[in-house]
């Protein structure tokens, strides 16, 4: 959780603090890397200079120091190192002997004999011709050079000349660098901030604009500020809203209403709201142990799988010229005949039901390899007259079926708790109505049947399956 506070913080900042700071840390990037490269040229020509210098010294120094040191006079070499030495840039100056003995050096008083061979006089000995040898060293460059009288090795020479010269010049492109980069990111902060807000502000804009509409206020326009991209969608924006209002009469009058079905047959006059006299077929499909299943999972499982099992039952339905009139929780219930009449209604939720049946399959396919329990469902369909129309306030009404049709369709549909075996239970009517097309279904009767709220058995039918097609 506490890795994930900074970004948190940063998701939560303004878009004109976000470019802000963006632009401020490029500037300052920018400033730094040539910063850098600056300090990093600076460095390259001064050492390229010292160590011509360097090579200048010694070259002149061992033309002086030649016949003196041939002839090991020492106070006119003490000398010599102590005029070079007197140079601030020069932090020393060293004569050897032709055994790598130290003779002088400027950095003493008095003579620097010594009785052993010096670990850089043997180096600068050893040097290959009249080549200069030459060290980076952490305050100085080390040089040195060996002395020759004609093909013989003399001696020696080395002097330290000091980098503070450049030392002192990167501290100050440093300081200057910085207080570059401090006043630029004064400056480009407040420039990009002001250039920030011109984009922020039509956007924040917009935002409350959405904020309003969403709330359903479709009369709300934006002022576009230029003719860029910003400018277009505030553009855009207006034409939307425009084009939302015309629409929001559909709205009003198409929203009461469930089902896209029966928005269709009122726009095209095929419907009356009023109310009708019409022979639908109703079909009713629940889960079986859906409360037992409820209970065994969290509410959030419980949703998953009605979000996947619904849509499975509503394309079944649509397939066949079914309108979904109304979800309870796991049950559907699906009409044929209304809006629109349908002559073989009853068929067409037959084909229905045995499809539901077999997506189930399918589905609990899927279930099973999840981990899941498989879950069955029960239908029951009635065929028979009801009453079609508009029901409920004129605020919000919902256009559906009742009567006797609907409440046998309901009560044939419990009757699976009965007959566990059997999943799709039609009543006598339905069987009826079925006419030739019974002849494609394996029918099994189940007689007449006491039904709850009935003076009379019904007549109830098991729909086991479709026969196959005979050519």
């Amino acid at each position: 959780m506490p890795a994930s506070r900074p970004f948190s913080l940063w998701s939560e900042r303004t878009l004109a603090s976000k470019i802000s700071i963006l632009m401020s840390l490029l500037v300052m990037l920018t400033i730094l890397g040539l910063t850098y490269l600056s300090s990093q040229r600076e460095r390259a020509n001064f050492q390229q200079d010292l160590e011509a210098q360097a090579t200048f010294l010694l070259e002149t120094t061992t033309l002086t120091l030649r016949d003196p040191l041939y002839q090991q006079e020492l106070d006119e070499l003490r000398e010599v190192a102590q005029v070079v030495g007197k140079d601030p840039n020069i932090l020393f100056f060293t004569v050897y002997d032709q055994n790598g003995k130290r003779l002088v050096d400027s950095r003493e008083q008095t003579f620097a004999y010594t009785q052993t061979p010096d670990a850089l006089g043997i180096t600068l000995l050893t040097q290959a011709g009249e080549q200069v040898f030459l060290q980076w060293m952490p305050d100085h460059l080390l040089a040195g050079k060996r002395v020759s009288l004609g093909n013989q090795v003399i001696g020696a020479v080395a002097a330290g000349l000091s980098t503070q010269t450049l030392d002192a010049k990167i501290r100050q492109i440093t300081w200057q660098s910085t207080l570059t980069a401090l006043l630029a990111l004064v400056i480009g902060g407040t420039l990009t901030w002001l250039f920030a807000r011109q984009i922020t502000t039509p956007l924040r804009q917009l935002t409350e604009a959405v904020v309003k509409i969403s709330d359903g206020d479709f009369s709300l326009r934006v002022q576009p500020y230029a003719g860029d991209e910003i400018g277009r969608l505030s553009v855009v924006f207006n034409q939307m809203a425009e084009g939302l209002q015309e629409r929001e009469w559909l709205h009003d009058m198409f929203g009461r209403f469930v089902s896209r079905e029966v928005a269709e047959a009122i726009r095209s006059g095929q419907v009356q709201l009023e109310g009708e006299n019409r022979v639908v077929s109703v079909l009713f499909c629940d889960i079986r142990g859906f409360t037992e299943f409820s209970e065994r999972h969290s509410p959030q499982e419980v949703v998953a799988m009605l979000n996947n099992y619904l849509p499975l039952v509503v394309q079944s339905a649509q397939k066949h010229g079914g309108m979904v009139n109304k979800f309870g929780g796991d049950s559907t219930l699906i009409i044929y005949g209304a809006p629109r009449e349908m002559e073989d209604s009853a068929y067409r939720a037959v084909l229905t039901a045995i499809e539901i049946r077999q997506y189930l399959m399918e589905f609990n396919k899927t279930m099973r390899r999840r981990g899941d329990e498989p879950i069955r469902v029960g239908v029951g369909i009635n065929t028979g007259v009801a009453l079609a129309g508009a029901v409920g306030p004129t605020e919000r009404q919902e256009y559906t079926v009742i009567g006797n049709t609907v409440n046998l369709a309901a009560r044939i549909d419990g009757l699976n708790k009965q007959y566990p075996e059997h999943e799709i239970l039609i009543s006598g009517w339905t069987y009826e109505a079925l006419g030739a097309h019974r002849a494609e279904f394996d029918l099994l009767p189940l007689g007449a049947v006491a039904i709850r709220g009935k003076n009379q058995p019904i007549e109830i039918w098991a729909v086991q399956g479709r026969r196959s097609r005979r050519f």
